[in-house]
């Protein structure tokens, strides 16, 4: 079959971008029928002169801009966005589920005790607008309190300059304990600068979550960052297939395809717990500390002058999980970050997750994730 010509204006300069790209290649190397022609370029930036004339097949574009959007129609070429702006709204569009982004940073804050939250974004973006809407609808229907901060677009009124005193002051003003979820994990960087500033110790006063997770931003941050991991590269082979099929000359529909975000990736910035019971923070401190080094429920019971009955059900009250659960997924969540972030096999990965043997890992990551370590792993290579 002939060699297809596909221009990718997507940039390199994010992680979320770079996964979109590593699942265009993903799709590239399975299939071998695409010559990609890929632009170096910022997000947003000014659509290369050679698009005018391009005698390609097809376009997969973050369409961020009116005159992005203006050369990719003039093109006349099948093209699938994957931008939130909805610059054209009648071609078919790939982005990430926001509502079970928001559902998982709320929830992740409330397996914490938090139970007052906050969120801040940039009303620039449709999806940082989405995300905050879906984070105070997720936090509301769990009874939990969201205050705002609305980041408006930069104009010379507008600079970060004037922002960040006013960000800074909301910073502040925040209650303790308080759950933070940036729209991004470059806007979170910033926001834990601030909270050092206004001497807010994250976690424990203020808890911090991003989303993208860029592993050097998050990793390189302090403390490193939270973040979660939304499926661009699921997104990036999701919309080459799409692409495909349009070049086939199949009709595709103008709607948008929404793919749900694979977890999150827990560091330090919400390494935390916070309840009114001193028993049940000590204990579930405890599970936090060392559920990977192989303890028991028996352990942390040891660690109250309560029943393990007892301790059952009001840590359950409390954190929504028992402490066999929050030890579970404490491992769970440490096996995956080795999976994402290491070459280990996994019966290193299992024992420095508390667990005996390779094959209780597989078991109880199957269980807990729907797929075995190996293809998680995969996922991210």
């Amino acid at each position: 079959m002939q060699q297809r010509s596909v221009a990718l204006l997507i940039e390199s300069s994010n992680e979320y971008a770079r996964g979109l790209l590593r699942g265009v290649l993903r799709y590239q190397e399975e299939f071998g029928r695409w010559k990609v022609d890929l632009p170096e370029q910022h997000r947003g930036a000014d659509p290369p002169s050679w698009l005018r004339r391009y005698p390609g097949d097809g376009i997969l574009a973050r369409i961020e801009t009116d005159k992005i959007a203006q050369a990719v129609r003039a093109t006349g070429l099948p093209t699938i966005d994957l931008s939130a702006a909805r610059r054209l709204p009648d071609i078919p569009w790939l982005e990430t589920d926001d509502q079970q982004i928001a559902d998982l940073a709320v929830e992740h804050f409330r397996e914490r005790g938090l139970r007052t939250l906050a969120f801040c974004g940039e009303t620039e973006f449709n999806w940082a607008c989405w995300r905050r809407d879906a984070f105070v609808a997720a936090a509301g229907a769990r009874g939990l309190e969201v205050s705002v901060y609305d980041i408006p677009p930069e104009t010379p009124r507008t600079t970060w300059a004037r922002q960040r005193p006013k960000l800074l002051r909301w910073i502040r003003d925040l209650p303790s304990p308080c759950g933070l979820m940036a729209a991004y994990d470059s806007l979170a960087r910033r926001i834990l600068d601030l909270c050092d500033e206004a001497g807010r110790s994250v976690p424990d006063s203020i808890a911090v979550l991003g989303v993208d997770d860029d592993p050097l931003l998050c990793r390189l941050a302090s403390p490193p960052l939270t973040s979660v991991i939304p499926d661009a590269e699921q997104a990036g082979y999701v919309a080459a297939e799409l692409l495909e099929k349009m070049m086939d000359g199949a009709v595709v529909p103008a709607t948008g395809t929404l793919l749900p975000p694979i977890g999150i990736s827990t560091r330090r910035s919400t390494d935390t717990v916070a309840v009114d019971d001193p028993e049940i923070e000590n204990a579930a401190r405890y599970i936090l500390a060392n559920a990977c080094s192989g303890i028991r429920v028996g352990d942390v019971v040891a660690t109250t002058s309560m029943t393990r009955r007892a301790l059952e059900l009001r840590f359950k009250a409390m954190l929504g999980k028992t402490p066999h659960e929050m030890i579970v997924a404490t491992r769970i969540q440490r096996a995956e970050r080795l999976l994402r972030e290491t070459s280990f096999p996994l019966d290193l990965i299992a024992r420095r997750c508390g667990i005996e043997h390779a094959e209780y890992l597989s078991v109880m990551f199957r269980k807990q994730r729907g797929i075995t370590p190996g293809k998680y792993r995969d996922s991210f290579r």
